[in-house]
Parts: C-alpha cells; structure tokens; sequence
C-alpha cells in the first residue's frame, strides 16, 4: 500500500523535500502518494521580493505555478487553507471541509506576520515580506521626495536577520540613482554590545560596508511601544520618540494560525514552532516533520532559506530511511552559507554547524567573503530557481 505523504504549503520547504522524495522513491521502487495542500496557487521565492520593492525585479521573475511542481514531480494539488491539523488522527482538515489523511506529514507553513502585536505598525510600515508588501514599498519609493527613512526591526529573531542591514544600503543608492536626499537609520531591537558579543565578524564588516556607503545611521537597543501613522512617529518604551518620513519594518513572528495552541508550538518562545536537529521530526510525533523556516530558532538555525533547504532534504532523508527499513546517519553540512546583497558589494555569511546534545544545532557566524560579484551570483540564482520552475512555453 502507498505511503501518504503530505506536504502543507507551497514554498521552498515543500518543494526541496517533494523532490528529494520523488525522485529518490523512482530509484527506489518506493510506492509514494504525494499531496501539495497550500492556500497559494504561486510557488514564491521570498528572498527575491527586496528586487521587486526596488524595481529589480518583476512579480513574475518572483513566482511560479505550484501546479507546475504538483505535476513535475507527480503530486495531487489541493489549493485550499489548512485549518487544523490532527496528529493523533494523522489528519489534516481544510477550509473547504476536506480531511486528508497522511503517513508521514511535512509542516512547512512558515511564519506568521503579527503586525498588531504593535498598535499602528500595520497602518504605518512598508515592507517586502510578501510580494504584495513589496509592489506597496515599490509604489511608495517611486514617490518618495527625500528625508527620513527608518528601517525597524522592533523583534529578533526575525525572518531573514540579514535583511534590514542589507537594504540600507541598497535605500541609499536607490535614492542617489533618483538625484533625492534619504537619510536611512536602521532602529533595531538587539543592543549593540549584545551584537558585537555574538555577532562580532558580521557586525564589524556590515558597519564598514555602511560607513563606506554613508547616509546610514544606527540606532540600536531601541523596544518598540507603538507606531502613530498619522502624526509619523515612533513610541519606543523608553519615552523616546522618532519621526520618519517612510518607515520600512522587519514583521513581528509567530506561528501560523492552523499551530496556534498546539503541540507544535515552542514552549521555551511562542512565536515559534518546535522542531528537532538534524532529523527535523517533531518532537512528540515521529511521522510529522518541522523543516520550515518559523522552526529554525528552536534549533538554533538562522531564521532564513538557507538552512530549510538543507532542513527539508534532511527530513525527506529520514522519511526514506524510514520507509526503505534501514537506519541511516541523517547528515546536515558541516558549514551554510547566506548570500547577502549591500548595494555596493555582496557578503558571504558562513555558518559552522555541529550537532549538539538535546537535539538542537551549534552555530558559529562569521564573513566569509565580500565581493561585488556575489550580488550578480545572488540574483543569477534566484532567477534560476524560479524559470526552472515555469513551462518551457514561458
């Protein structure tokens, strides 16, 4: 009898572990069902989305079909919304009313956005977390006229760190290209000494990387208390306030509505699921697998791409053990590099990674190359991913 494997969400997450399995079960001779069930009929690479707020990039060279992936690696597509998800059950129940039931299950659902957990943030800040978030930042950069714009990073961690240190720069010379004067601050949650404490390699090249670019200021150790869209201005818990003339903000973390109350939550931070390292099956539940982004923190991996495409090939490997009947060492790389993009040069952050007790992972940062070119590999392969996906007729 086939084996029911089912992926929720439509992502990289999704797709890495799909494949792997797919084709691993053809060599195999392993009889597989697969199911797709996401909201989303467009496979996304997020990473992309700063290209489009900038004008890099168009929302197609963004997306692809999930269909496409469905029918390529022979998978039954159900567009719907996950609801609940029953463990005990081995079911997953949809908006729609269907109960799909698994053998194994993959949660790649992500993180949600709790942009309320802040009154005002919501009405107030840009973003490009989503592609509809980014065409939003797209449309108000267009008409920008000069003055202050204030990056927010009012929690960590936070999807993609990297991030709002990336896009300063890349704001500075947006408006230099226009002939605009934009003084860019970065308002950021982590103090600096905790920064330098743990982060010292990456703190000392991106604050270079910044000097050098210049117009950027830091302004760090900063909790946020509330946003008034109206008045423009920043209340921070200290009493202090700040005025902006367009505010961009990294999007407060939590766990996706069909987890909320569940098992799968992270007791230890709430804002996150709980998975484990380096097999990522749930803690409790041994044929349900956590290799999505919004459960890195609990194993001590970057909140960031990377380590779920790693995360989901060691999932599905542990899956094929399983079901192949032999007991394999699940292997993770030794060391992942983040490729990031300044504006004026791209950043190779390396991750040293080791197993460590309690089922989590050791981590330890540091730069590993800054070259111009790395911005051009950057974007050569983010493009790829996404034209491997579509039709051959596009």
């Amino acid at each position: 009898m086939a084996k029911r494997i089912v992926f929720l969400g439509g992502g990289a997450c999704t797709l890495v572990a799909l494949r792997r399995i797919a084709e691993e079960a053809r060599h195999f001779k392993l009889d597989v069902d697969l199911t797709i069930v996401t909201a989303d009929e467009y496979h996304y690479f997020p990473a992309f989305f700063p290209d489009v707020a900038l004008g890099e990039a168009e929302p197609d060279d963004v997306r692809a079909p999930v269909r496409n992936i469905a029918e390529r690696y022979g998978a039954k597509l159900i567009l719907d919304k996950v609801t609940e998800i029953k463990p005990d059950e081995r079911l997953v129940v949809t908006a729609k009313g269907e109960r799909i039931g698994y053998d194994y299950l993959f949660i790649c659902l992500g993180t949600r956005y709790a942009w309320e957990r802040y009154p005002g943030l919501r009405e107030a800040a840009l973003h490009n977390y989503t592609l509809d978030g980014a065409l939003k930042l797209r449309e108000a950069l267009a008409e920008f006229k000069g003055g202050d714009i204030v990056v927010l990073v009012p929690e960590f961690p936070h999807r993609c760190p990297g991030y709002p240190f990336e896009v300063l720069g890349r704001l500075v010379l947006y408006a230099r290209r226009r002939g605009i004067k934009a003084n860019v601050k970065l308002v950021h949650v982590v103090p600096m000494q905790m920064a330098l404490e743990h982060l010292y390699d990456l703190a000392v090249t991106w604050h270079r990387i910044h000097q050098e670019i210049g117009d950027i200021e830091y302004i760090m150790g900063k909790k946020l208390e509330r946003v008034d869209p109206n008045t423009k201005t920043i209340h921070f818990q200290d009493g202090e306030t700040m005025k902006y003339d367009l505010l961009i903000a990294a999007p407060p973390p939590d766990v996706p509505e069909p987890l909320k109350g569940t098992e799968f939550v992270w007791k230890q931070d709430p804002r996150f699921i709980e998975t484990t390292f380096p097999t990522f099956r749930s803690r409790k539940y041994d044929d349900v697998f956590i290799p999505t982004d919004g459960a890195m923190p609990s194993v001590n991996l970057p909140f960031a791409g990377v380590p779920v495409h790693y995360a989901a090939v060691a999932a599905a490997d542990t899956v094929l053990s399983d079901m192949i009947g032999v007991k394999a060492n699940i292997a993770f790389p030794d060391n992942i590099t983040i490729v990031l993009d300044f504006g004026t040069t791209g950043v190779l952050v390396v991750f040293d990674v080791k197993q460590a007790p309690g089922g989590v992972a050791q981590t330890k940062p540091y730069i590993g190359l800054t070259h111009p070119w790395i911005k051009l590999i950057k974007y050569s392969f983010y493009k790829g991913w996404i034209d491997a996906l579509k039709p051959v007729s596009e």
